[in-house]
């Protein structure tokens, strides 16, 4: 029986211990998440994530401990830097507000214990991937290559995943992609300058005419660790369905073109959310389904 399972039968204050828990991982995950948004500014950027302090980026003066809160300074703020009032992006509350969704998610899925853990680690790597992704066509080796190693040492504890299970479904979901990636390169390779690059990285041309990127590779890899076999093929099928919609929806709209990339990284994200939380039902959903 697992420690959630007790929480719910304590005499006399059933929900007292997984409250306390879901709250204290709620405040967690929305510190997480502005932690996020630094490393999401400055990694990319090549600057240290621990010094200087935080500052806005407008007029350089050093943002307050009381104007750090998470959510709620942007809130009391007004949503405009106290010294030289030029406007804070509502991107910053809003990865915050997410993590901490997430991480409430995590614990009123998993209990206290190490699954809620894992999920929020996974949940943390997968919101930061959006964001870099989104803004600057990257998905870091920090979340990536480290997520991986994170999700193979959680593995290495009971009551989880087994370590082949994680391995396993780590290499799957590498190899998987690199086929994609080779494939593409394949078929890429007999149209020159076919792949446009995104607008503002036209130097980096030759880093869009793989189809799949290095780091979507290596993102599958890190989101096989966390989920193991059978949530990592949903993962992976709500990211192909979603990322199809979406791209075929925005060339029929006209607002994207057909011969430029898309990000796939937020796809990859989604999907392994919706894996995490729903994975288990949506695999025996399929499996319990009568196929003619």
């Amino acid at each position: 029986m697992n420690v959630f399972a007790r929480c719910q039968q304590l005499p006399g204050g059933t929900q007292t211990p997984l409250t306390f828990f879901a709250f204290f991982f709620l405040l967690l995950g929305l510190c997480v998440g502005s932690f996020l948004n630094v490393v999401a500014w400055r990694v990319p950027a090549g600057r240290s994530i621990v010094r200087p302090g935080s500052a806005c980026p407008s007029c350089g003066n050093p943002i307050r401990w009381y104007d750090n809160v998470p959510v709620l300074s942007f809130l009391l703020l007004g949503a405009r830097c106290r010294q030289c009032r030029s406007p804070i992006s509502p991107l910053y509350p809003a990865v915050e507000l997410a993590t901490g969704l997430l991480f409430l998610g995590a614990a009123l899925r998993a209990g206290p214990g190490l699954q809620a853990a894992a999920d929020a680690v996974l949940a943390s790597l997968m919101v930061l991937t959006v964001r870099t992704d989104l803004e600057n066509w990257l998905v870091l080796d920090e979340a990536s290559l480290g997520g991986l190693a994170a999700g193979l040492a959680f593995a290495l504890a009971p009551g989880g995943l087994s370590v082949l299970q994680s391995a396993g479904a780590a290499a799957g979901g590498f190899v998987l992609f690199l086929l994609i990636r080779l494939a593409s390169l394949a078929v890429l390779k007999a149209k020159p300058g076919y792949v446009l690059p995104p607008p503002g990285h036209e130097d980096e041309a030759d880093e869009f005419t793989g189809g799949m990127g290095w780091g979507d590779v290596k993102l599958a890899a890190c989101i096989g660790a966390f989920l193991g076999p059978g949530r990592t093929a949903v993962a992976f099928f709500v990211a192909f369905v979603t990322g199809a919609a979406a791209g075929i929806a925005m060339i029929l709209s006209g607002r994207h073109e057909k011969r430029r990339p898309m990000p796939f990284g937020p796809f990859l994200a989604l999907g392994a959310l919706v894996s995490m939380f729903a994975g288990n039902a949506l695999l025996s959903l399929y499996l319990s389904a009568s196929w003619p």
